[in-house]
This record gives C-alpha cells, structure tokens and sequence, in this order.
C-alpha cells in the first residue's frame, strides 16, 4: 500500500500538472515507496514521470509552478524524480544531453539528480509502483547481470573516493570533535556512507536491491559485531530516532572509515568470485 502522504503528493502534482495542460502519459514511483520501506520525513518520493512531448521553456515554467504549488501544501514532502518522452524509457542519464529532473526543489534540464541508472530502471521495471496514466508504458525489465558490473564501479568510483576523503578528516577532526556542527555532519555521513554501502554490498552478494533500513539490517546479520554499534547508529539517523552509541566523534568517524573500508573489501571479493577475477 502506498503511503498517505505519498497518494496525496501525487493526486496534488498531478492535478497541478493537469491545471497546467501538461500532458503525462504516466508516472511511476521507485525509491523506498516501492520497496515498501518510505519512512514519512526521512524519504524521498522517487518518481519517473512520461510525457506526451517535450516542454518548451514555457512548459518548464509552468511544470515548476506545479512542484511550488504542492510544496506550498506539503513542504516537507520532498519528491524527486525526471519527465522523460515514451522513447527515452529505459535510457541512461549519460546518453542523453537533455533531462529534465526535479531535484532539491528546482528544476534541472541537465538531469540533475536524477539517478537513470541501472540500479533506478532495474527498481522501476522489477518494483516500480504505477500511480498514474497508462499501466503499459513500461513492458520491459532489466536484468540483475546489467546491474552489478554499474554497482561494483559506482563502488570503486564514487564511494572509495568518498572513504578517501573521510580519512583525510581524521587528521583535524580531534580539534573540533566537540563542535555541534562536527555532530551533525557526521551524523549525516554514517547514515548516508554505511547504509548507502551496505546497499551496495548487499546487491553484490544477493543479486537484489533493498532499501537503506534494510541494507542497514543485512549489514548486522552478516558483518562483524565489531561495526554492529555504527550500523545500529546509522539505523536510528534514519529513522529520525535520538539513539546514539558514541560520545566521542573521533572514534565514531575512526570507526566509519574501518566500516566503510571493510565493505569495499567484502564487496570487491563478492564480485570478483562471482565472475572468475582471481584476487
């Protein structure tokens, strides 16, 4: 079943929409609505939205105008998501030169957070929810084989770049371990890192995608108790919840690093074993 607040973003996006003689063929949702784990001030409503063309400067303005206008009702719902034509379904952020996102309550015509990757069309053609317009616009799935080799680069990529910068703070953070706003940016980064990696991990040796709660819970039946403290954590950051398990920042961020860098590890051996690589 799909969440009150998220059922009334939508009936209000698409009446705005409507208003505004904005024609869509149709709208799917992904994210953690549709792997049933939407946490109502925590997450985004993650959607695909087809339309019958293309929108000219115009209709840009006047799809941003329906956005404003249901933020104005609900401004803490945060939504997500990119227009796409019929045609482009299934295509990738990086091969096209035109995308139309909503992201951070702007819109973006450079696909801007808008996440078409393998991951998001393997979600929308295996989980995806239809909320609106044609059931039948989307006939295709994706297979997990076109996911893995994506996850294990975005892995290698992105993620060990951002360990890699999580170690460089270890070097001053003990000068301002104690400021407030040390707390909350680190509290950020062990809800963001560890559930987002475990996320990761989790797809590399189940050959499936599960949401961050869930990734976080994978991560306390199969790793270490050692890190079960931070997962444990990282949990309760999610979940908008006060528990904390550490005093001390420099040991909290210590300990990520470790965790992160034990994931990386766990991650690169599924996968290599997987398909044949020696170590």
């Amino acid at each position: 079943m799909i969440p009150k607040v998220v059922k009334k973003t939508i009936d209000l996006l698409t009446e705005a929409l409507h208003k505004r003689n904005i024609e869509v063929e149709g709208i799917y949702l992904y994210g953690s609505v549709a792997l049933g784990a939407f946490i109502e001030g925590s997450s985004d409503i993650d959607f695909i939205a087809i339309l019958k063309e293309q929108p000219c400067a115009q209709g840009r303005e006047l799809i941003l105008e329906a956005h404003k206008e249901v933020e104005v009702i609900l401004p803490d719902t945060d939504i997500m998501g990119a227009y796409i034509l019929k045609s482009e379904i299934g295509m990738l952020e990086d091969e096209r030169s035109f995308l139309l996102t909503y992201f951070n309550k702007e819109l973006h015509t450079n696909g801007f957070g808008s996440d078409l990757n393998p991951v998001t069309w393997w979600m929308v053609t295996n989980r995806g929810i239809h909320v609106y317009g044609s059931a039948q616009l989307i006939d295709f799935k994706i297979e997990m084989d076109h996911v893995l080799p994506y996850v294990i680069n975005n892995l290698n990529t992105y993620w060990k770049g951002t360990v890699e910068k999580l170690k460089q703070q270890l070097a001053f953070i003990e000068a301002v371990a104690h400021e407030e706003s040390v707390t909350k940016q680190l509290d950020e980064a062990v809800e963001w890192c560890s559930l987002g990696m475990l996320r990761q991990l989790y797809t590399l040796k189940e050959k499936d995608i599960t949401s961050k709660i869930g990734a976080g819970l994978y991560g306390l039946d199969v790793l270490p108790e050692q890190f079960h403290e931070l997962i444990q954590e990282a949990i309760s950051i999610k979940k908008r919840q006060p528990i904390r398990h550490y005093n001390d920042n420099k040991q909290r961020l210590t300990d990520l690093v470790e965790l992160l860098t034990f994931i990386e590890a766990e991650a690169n051996v599924a996968f290599n074993t997987q398909n044949g690589v020696q170590a």
